[in-house]
């Protein structure tokens, strides 16, 4: 299930939704492993890395990577400034 990005995220706000997912991961937090098992990238869970906690929460929110993501939001910050 994706979740809407919202009109006015950032890239800090997404980059610590990530960080806080790693975490959550590391600590072999079941209801984190759970919601974003359907996601598919946990094939080691005893060893996630930032970068899944980023690719997870790119797809959670519709977007083929983190780097399409970071990209999107960059460049909407700058269509702000």
């Amino acid at each position: 299930m994706h979740r809407s990005l919202l009109f006015d995220a950032d890239l800090e706000a997404i980059q610590k939704e990530a960080r806080t997912l790693l975490r959550a991961l590391q600590r072999n937090d079941v209801a984190a492993i759970e919601r974003y098992r359907p996601y598919d990238v946990l094939d080691d869970t005893s060893h996630p890395r930032l970068a899944d906690a980023q690719y997870i929460i790119a797809r959670r929110y519709g977007f083929r990577s983190w780097a399409n993501l970071k990209g999107v939001l960059i460049h909407s910050k700058l269509g702000h400034s």
